[in-house]
């Protein structure tokens, strides 16, 4: 092999070969989707498309058909740090391959018009890619930003189509000015040529085109994750669930030997498979091969589930194949690592037979490590490697945190969100009053409990949050469970003062959820996180007083309306259980979620969250079901539950549906429940002739999401309001919204979204409120834009979805009259029509298209 570097700093590799008819050429440039500024996501890859529209001698297409006469073939490829361009042509062809070559390094062309069919290609791509083909987007391009923080790691390659269409030709002559110098490229010739004719022949085309200042590399340094990071997705029209891990590789530029072991033990995963069966597992050294990109770089390990697995269990069964693999003197591991090492020399052998493989390979490894040879020297360096260094590398991936991206099948597309960068979204809000997206990090924990973590230095304290979900032991005795909650508050309170830390803990329910919140200095988190694991999660069921002592009823009474509220709601969750119940326990971990914001790396709080509930496990929860979703049928038209409250001064009527949350419809869902009841100006506010008092809503009801309307006048019940509800609601549900309506709701919702930014706390209120149900970790930073675009259009259809299309049941109807016309009548739990009917200000939190806490 020839190398040598022109004076404009061109390097230029030669691999002669008389054997070979043809000639490859390959043109490498040190560019790639990682060089992308934020707001050009997929500019290198769309870049790539118009180098090939034309250059000054060769305008059109007639780079392709110059090549395409000869029976030659040319492509490119755009990677995270390189893009390519290479073509094969015979070997009395060279002189026209580097002349094309040189033209477009010298003077591309670029026109509004092939700009315009190049969007259009991409945008296609793109769709064909991440849309159109089953699990689409699995792993690569969704898995890095599960797995990296950084904004030159985590971005999606390929981009928004809708927002490349910004790009203009002077964007393009601007990103070729950078990036497209002589010096920041490598030119490699491999196949049948003369090395001294071919040097005189680069020397002729090249030599002339002018140096330019190289761009530094982009800073790719990233601490590796210090705690498990999940994502989830869903997929329809699949049979199976997907699951992609991500682990940090060793830098091969550094490390190459325990890259290389790391390459072996990825074979061995593969031939093998995760230990215990379920399916064949496929890895990968980097998204797009080993030696590919520079660090960091990812082994990536997937398979599809068989019906009814959970992902835990896939990434068990990985965590078995990796201890298995730990132990370099277990029998057959010797002759196992030795066969590894010999497949993968032969198949990089055989690969690179191929001419344009070669080029291409030898032009990559050049740019990225300055170690062309590498490509011959591979195989012996595999053979170097043994039991011992495989042994390391899976003693390495066991004890190191990776990302988990899951697609389970399921009615609708989702996908976690896109990274964005942070410095572009914090210019907007400043310009535009959006809130900004903090530096954040997700994981969840073996016992099922999602923890998510912020970064939020407004002050030196971390507000804490968990959220629960009590279960049909806690829905069918309300009361006791609200007893256990005082009687855990209790004692939280005296271990956290007994500390003597500055802060809080407070125990709260609704009856649906167990609610635990506080603060505390950002250094004492880890303090307040075991109180709470100690004196609340694994308390049990005694304790001071116990579920049948003292109440403190002063202290857990609320006001009459919200007493009746919850009354009614515990009627219907006793509707939805299934025969067999459980007693009442506080929970246990699986659907729980902790929030944390404050000051500090979130990956690190993250990490130290997760360490401290494991002491919570399922076994801390008595109840013998778990929470599983009540029939659809429980709800229904001709269904009116009754429930007698002596004494009470109103009558309360809750109207209400099963109605599925999505986040891709979340934006429509909450303002057509706004404008329907939602505040002050909405449809069902502004009728104050009938004495009513009505707002709508949606919330959890059992282990099921719901839309609710809620109303309540003075005085006993009047059968005829049920009736009257159900026709009103129906009909304005069907009205479409008027744009001045719409806009009108917009407004006030996106002014209270916004003020759960005002404090530290009520942000950790409402990031723990979303993030139990079920949003991505960044929805509620996102959410005032969505309301600001959310189609008119969807928006009404939302309203039919949610209120008219489906049977509103009359849910509940308290009254201080013994007789009435309603039937059905349920009895309320003994438990809660004691005095302790709340403890928790659950009118005063939510928001109006949202949901009650």
């Amino acid at each position: 092999m020839h190398r040598f570097t022109l004076p404009n700093g061109l390097r230029v590799l030669l691999a002669p070969s008389r054997r070979h008819p043809r000639v490859a050429v390959a043109v490498h440039y040190g560019v790639g989707f990682r060089s992308e500024p934020p707001g050009r996501e997929g500019f290198a890859h769309l870049f790539e498309h118009l180098m090939f529209q034309g250059s000054e001698q060769l305008t059109g297409g007639e780079f392709y058909d110059r090549i395409h006469r000869l029976g030659g073939s040319a492509n490119g490829t755009t990677h995270q740090d390189y893009t390519d361009y290479y073509q094969a042509v015979p070997a009395s062809a060279l002189d026209g391959a580097l002349f094309a070559e040189a033209d477009r390094m010298r003077a591309p062309l670029f026109t509004e018009e092939a700009l315009a069919e190049q969007l259009e290609g991409v945008a296609l791509e793109i769709h064909g890619t991440t849309v159109e083909r089953p699990y689409g987007g699995f792993p690569w391009p969704l898995l890095p930003a599960v797995l990296y923080r950084s904004y030159a790691n985590a971005h999606d390659g390929y981009g928004d189509a809708e927002r490349l269409r910004a790009a203009t030709v002077a964007d393009c002559q601007a990103f070729f000015a950078e990036h497209y110098a002589p010096g920041n490229a490598v030119l490699t010739l491999a196949g049948g040529f003369d090395a001294a004719e071919a040097r005189a022949l680069v020397e002729r085309h090249f030599g002339d085109i002018p140096g330019r200042p190289v761009p530094a590399r982009p800073d790719l340094r990233e601490r590796a994750p210090e705690a498990d990071r999940w994502a989830y997705g869903t997929e329809p029209g699949v049979p199976a669930t997907a699951v992609a891990l991500g682990y940090r590789l060793p830098d091969p530029a550094r490390d190459l030997a325990g890259y290389l072991a790391h390459t072996v033990l990825a074979r061995l995963l593969r031939a093998t498979g995760a230990r215990g069966g379920g399916g064949p597992v496929e890895t990968s050294c980097g998204f797009f091969g080993p030696l590919d990109a520079l660090a960091p770089e990812t082994l990536v390990v997937t398979g599809l589930l068989p019906p009814d697995t959970a992902p835990e269990l896939f990434v068990e069964r990985v965590d078995a194949g990796l201890a298995h693999w730990a132990e370099p003197g277990a029998p057959g591991h010797g002759e196992a690592v030795r066969t590894a090492v010999r497949d993968l020399a032969l198949d990089h052998v055989r690969r690179h037979d191929d001419l344009q493989t070669r080029a291409r390979a030898l032009g990559r490894l050049e740019l990225l490590f300055g170690r062309p040879g590498l490509l011959a020297e591979l195989p012996d360096l595999l053979a170097d490697v043994g039991p011992a260094d495989v042994a390391g590398a899976a003693r390495a991936l066991r004890g190191t945190a990776r990302a988990v991206l899951v697609l389970t099948p399921g009615p609708e597309r989702t996908r976690p969100a896109p990274y964005e960068a942070p410095a572009a979204p914090a210019r907007s809000a400043r310009a535009t009053g959006e809130p900004v997206v903090p530096a954040w990090a997700e994981t969840l924990t073996p016992a099922g409990t999602r923890v998510v973590c912020y970064r939020d230095e407004r002050t030196p304290l971390a507000e804490l949050r968990l959220k629960a979900p009590l279960g049909p032991g806690g829905w069918r005795a309300p009361g006791r469970i609200r007893r256990l909650a005082y009687e855990a508050q209790l004692r939280a309170g005296a271990a956290w003062r007994a500390t003597g830390h500055f802060g809080t803990v407070q125990v709260t329910t609704d009856d649906q959820w167990l609610e635990v919140s506080g603060h505390a200095p950002a250094e004492r988190a880890g303090d307040w996180l075991r109180t709470v694991v100690g004196t609340v999660l694994t308390a049990g069921t005694g304790g001071a007083g116990g579920p049948n002592g003292p109440t403190q009823a002063a202290a857990l009474a609320a006001p009459a309306a919200i007493a009746l509220q919850r009354t009614a709601d515990a009627a219907l969750r006793l509707r939805l259980l299934p025969a067999a119940g459980g007693a009442a326990a506080l929970p246990g971990p699986a659907g729980a979620v902790v929030v944390v914001t404050g000051p500090g790396d979130p990956d690190a709080t993250a990490a130290l969250v997760t360490r401290t509930l494991a002491g919570w496990s399922a076994a801390d929860a008595v109840t013998p079901e778990g929470a599983a979703p009540g029939p659809a049928d429980a709800y229904g038209e001709d269904t009116v539950l009754t429930l007698h409250r002596p004494g009470a001064a109103e009558a309360h009527v809750t109207l209400c549906a099963p109605a599925a949350m999505s986040t891709a419809t979340e934006a429509a869902d909450y303002l057509a429940t706004a404008a329907l009841g939602g505040w002050f100006g909405s449809r069902l506010a502004v009728d104050r002739t009938s004495g009513l008092t009505v707002i709508t809503g949606r919330d959890t009801a059992a282990a099921g999401h719901r839309a609710y309307l809620r109303a309540w006048y003075e005085g006993p019940h009047r059968p005829h309001t049920v009736r009257e509800l159900h026709e009103r609601v129906r009909r304005l549900a069907r009205e479409p919204f008027t744009a001045a309506e719409a806009d009108a709701t917009r407004v006030f919702c996106a002014g209270q979204v916004l003020s759960v930014f005002d404090t530290q706390e009520t942000l950790a209120d409402m990031l723990c409120q979303t993030a139990a149900y079920g949003h991505d970790a960044t929805w509620l930073m996102r959410l005032p834009r969505a309301l600001r675009e959310a189609p008119l259009a969807d928006v009404s259809r939302a309203a039919v979805r949610m209120f008219a299309e489906r049977p509103l049941t009359a849910l509940a109807v308290q009254t201080d009259a013994a007789d009435t016309a309603d039937t059905s009548a349920v009895p309320p739990d003994p438990a809660a029509t004691d005095t302790d009917e709340a403890d928790t200000d659950e009118a005063a939190r939510g928001l109006p298209g949202g949901r009650a806490a």
